[in-house]
């Protein structure tokens, strides 16, 4: 077994944002991985109940990454075992700022998404991650809290929200955030000490293995930091440009299911 820790993003890696689930032969062979000793992790954009629900109903155990690397907890239990995001002011200063733009903001505070509005994109995102949405202005949420935001989105125009995370990254380079648009009409807000990458260090200090014995893999520009570091970084097939400049390999599109073969090539048939 080449890499002990498997660690893969969801959505258009191991499993569809349209159907929820992984199919039956990827979810074999992680089986037969685990069976053996390895150790997989999902790590996500997601939040943390709409990743976790999925992964229970498959029933996959372990550890799970979610809020693109703001929260690591226990699948089964949901007992968190790290815990970020941006600080609540920032937050609602970078709201706040991205009002002309005219996106919809999406707030996830805890275990619940907060809207200004119950517009068609917010339907459409509730369906996408099996939430219930909640209605709050941003200043009366994140007004009265402290602590952190696990993590904040907007909805909008797909080339105007592209066009924001260029000119953001630009005014908030080394600032404590960044901005990316990992899927279409989504703009994402993350702090880089909450990042994928960073989870993927935490977790393997967590289990005792080598960033040489870990694989990663991913499919969009929300898994740059996932697939860019140490280990072995891995962009599926029909993945993003952004990201397969960065990884070490590019493994088949999505539709071979590229979480099995990457398995069966490194950790199952030696």
């Amino acid at each position: 077994m080449k890499y002990r820790l498997f660690i893969s993003d969801y959505d258009g890696t191991l499993g569809s944002s349209a159907t929820n689930d992984i199919d039956s032969e990827t979810l074999a062979a992680i089986n037969a991985f685990t069976d053996k000793g390895g150790i997989f992790v999902v790590c996500s954009g997601r939040e943390t109940s709409s990743i976790s629900t999925i992964l229970r109903e498959q029933n996959l155990k372990g550890l799970v990454v979610s809020f693109q690397g703001a929260r690591i907890s226990d699948i089964e239990s949901g007992k968190r075992l790290f815990d970020g995001g941006l600080d609540v002011e920032f937050a609602l200063n970078i709201i706040r700022e991205m009002r002309p733009w005219g996106f919809e903001p999406v707030m996830f505070v805890e275990d619940d998404v907060y809207f200004e509005q119950m517009s068609e994109h917010a339907k459409g995102y509730l369906n996408a991650i099996r939430l219930k949405g909640k209605i709050a202005k941003a200043e009366d949420l994140l007004g009265n809290l402290s602590g952190k935001v696990c993590k904040i989105c907007w909805l909008g125009d797909d080339a105007e929200i592209n066009r924001a995370a260029d000119l953001m990254n630009q005014k908030y380079k080394g600032k404590g955030v960044y901005f990316n648009s990992g899927a279409k009409f989504l703009l994402e807000a993350i702090n880089p000490d909450c990042s994928k990458g960073v989870a993927v260090k935490y977790l393997a200090e967590k289990y005792g293995v080598p960033l040489k014995e870990v694989l990663a893999v991913g499919d969009s520009t929300n898994d740059i930091e996932l697939v860019r570091g140490e280990w072995h970084g891995v962009a599926v097939g029909d993945g993003r440009e952004e990201l397969k400049a960065v990884a070490k390999e590019i493994t088949v599109p999505f539709k071979e299911k590229p979480v099995k073969y990457l398995l069966e090539k490194y950790c199952l048939n030696d």
